[in-house]
């Protein structure tokens, strides 16, 4: 049986200083976001029945640390579809009466951790050979290239527009600090046709969230943000049919999010897409119906991601401007705008919010899990 839209709600969001974290230990960055959440919600560590931990060392997580007894204690782990896989998750548990109030944290460090080792940065980790996201991605952005004729110019456009998001969010690592095409084309190129720019910035940080009934939401401190919609898609479809760099399976996920949540593409007013790499974002317009097949590129030079566009895109500067957290980032912008707290970025009227996530090979590269979570107020 589906769940009924609106019947669940996020009413708690903590979420720690972005960037780099060299002197905090990840447990430390969990628990920093934790509290935030907990205090953002008015409540206590004991009404907490449910626990979801999405990072990519489980190793990290200590109940008694944290001080919480709850009834279950999950990890997940989908890449960038993490966030929304856990909300998923929490839902599914608290729809089969297992919990009442589940907390969702994405946490770590992987700048301080690659700063201490020598390494690189998410998506140019392992670029030799195509064992990393950002080559794998690159054969997104050829192909879209080769049919469609999308340009260069149109991939850097899509990293300007957010850096010009996140030069008005304090909270964003790329805060004062805006870009133009000129320096799109000055950044190294890292596996063709995708540059430094296309890339998704690396930070050490932490969220927390936390999930329960409407009924219980309202009456709580922080605003509730209703789940309205929910859905997921895998790509490994599209090995099978040879259709592999087509896309990003986004109609499955698409079809019953929209259909929970009673929506078409005309009724979203904000997009907060995960955005591992700037042809991402053209995909995914393209796949969620907001612009036609091919015309991705187009539509971004044109202005329609904007702050006043056809449809405000990573108003928080998303991953490539703003932070990085596997899908949490995308997620909390959702909830910021929903909530009225998104500062200059503001979308006045926003009602209804659409939120993705895609990440984690099924054995093979480009094979990602997505998903969808519409949210409302």
């Amino acid at each position: 049986m589906a769940i009924e839209s609106g019947k669940y709600a996020i009413v708690g969001l903590g979420i720690t200083k972005q960037g780099k974290l060299p002197d905090y230990t990840t447990r430390q960055v969990v628990a920093w976001a934790v509290k935030e959440a907990l205090d953002d919600a008015g409540l206590e560590r004991k009404d907490i029945d449910g626990y979801i931990y999405g990072h990519q060392d489980p190793s990290v997580v200590d109940l008694r640390y944290l001080g919480l007894t709850p009834k279950f204690s999950w990890y997940m782990q989908t890449g960038g579809a993490t966030a929304s896989a856990t909300v998923m998750a929490a839902c599914g548990a608290m729809e089969a009466g297992l919990a009442e109030t589940v907390l969702l944290v994405g946490a770590h460090r992987p700048w301080s951790t690659r700063a201490q080792i020598g390494g690189h940065g998410y998506g140019i980790a392992q670029a030799w050979g195509l064992v990393s996201p950002v080559a794998s991605h690159a054969f997104h952005a050829s192909r879209h290239m080769g049919v469609y004729g999308t340009t260069p110019d149109q991939l850097g456009t899509v990293a300007v527009v957010q850096r010009e998001h996140a030069c008005k969010r304090p909270d964003a690592i790329e805060y004062g600090n805006p870009i133009t095409l000129e320096d799109y084309y000055n950044s190294p190129m890292i596996c063709a046709p995708l540059r430094r720019l296309d890339c998704t910035r690396d930070t050490d940080g932490g969220v927390a969230m936390i999930v329960t009934t409407a009924e219980r939401a309202r009456n709580l401190k922080s605003k509730p943000v209703f789940i309205r919609g929910l859905g997921v898609g895998h790509n490994i479809r599209r090995w099978h049919d040879k259709s592999l760099y087509n896309g990003l399976d986004c109609a499955t996920a698409k079809e019953s999010a929209f259909r929970m949540a009673g929506i078409t593409t005309a009724d979203v007013d904000v997009f907060q897409c995960y955005d591992a790499f700037s042809i991402n974002v053209i995909m995914q317009l393209e796949g969620y119906g907001f612009c036609n097949e091919g015309e991705g590129g187009p539509f971004v030079m044109g202005g329609d991601t904007r702050l006043d566009g056809r449809i405000p895109t990573n108003t928080g500067g998303g991953q490539l401007s703003g932070w990085y957290v596997m899908g949490y980032t995308a997620l909390s912008e959702g909830l910021f705008q929903m909530r009225g707290q998104a500062g200059e970025t503001q979308v006045k009227d926003a009602e209804i919010a659409l939120v993705t996530g895609h990440g984690a090979n099924a054995g093979v590269q480009n094979t990602w899990a997505h998903g969808c979570v519409v949210l409302g107020k």
